[in-house]
């Protein structure tokens, strides 16, 4: 029981580290800052990991703390950027996920859209057209039914404000990306939700 009881305190500790480090922007994902905190405290049991939902319980109660002064107008507006650039770009279907969404987002996260296209030229075209500067990757992720995929991603930064825009095809929309805390599927919302979340 004892064993037991440790290895809970060191998981709290580790939580505790990781959610300090993604709110000083330290890190700049769960699994990074995980493994950071894991190695600051010396810890090298897996069984003493925290999972993501742990470390997501554990930021929102530093950022309540530690943040409540900032953080939470910062978040506003994040989403009222979001509600711009989903406008902008109404002809993909955008949808918000990620930090921006789930209310952790803070200084440096950027806006996450999931657009929605038959081909990446259809959004590069459109990036252009507008005169958007942007870089193209690829992301990997996972989704229900044990399936990973590669989705384009461009980013670009409008003032201080960094966007994110996963192109997702039509078949998606029936199973979209994993959210990383809670490995559930996680569709993002549309813009009158969002519109929702800044007259609040």
């Amino acid at each position: 029981m004892k064993t037991h009881s440790r290895r809970q305190a060191t998981r709290l500790l580790i939580a505790n580290e990781a959610a300090r480090m993604l709110a000083n922007q330290e890190s700049a994902d769960f699994q990074s800052a995980r493994r950071k905190a894991a190695a600051r405290l010396g810890c090298k049991d897996q069984r003493c990991l925290p999972d993501n939902t742990e470390i997501d319980t554990a930021l929102r109660d530093y950022q309540q703390l530690f943040k409540s002064g900032t953080q939470p107008q910062m978040l506003q507006h994040l989403r009222r950027q979001a509600v711009e650039a989903m406008q902008r770009l109404r002809i993909f279907s955008p949808r918000l996920t990620g930090p921006v969404l789930d209310g952790t987002a803070d200084t440096m996260s950027p806006v996450q859209l999931y657009l929605f296209a038959d081909t990446p030229e259809e959004l590069a075209l459109f990036l252009m057209d507008n005169r958007i500067p942007f870089k193209q990757d690829e992301v990997r992720m996972k989704h229900a039914g044990g399936i990973t995929k590669i989705h384009p991603l461009f980013t670009f930064q409008a003032g201080d404000t960094g966007f994110e825009l996963i192109l997702l095809a039509h078949v998606d929309r029936a199973n979209p990306p994993l959210d990383i805390r809670g490995e559930r599927p996680s569709p993002g919302v549309g813009l009158s939700r969002v519109r929702a979340f800044c007259d609040t």
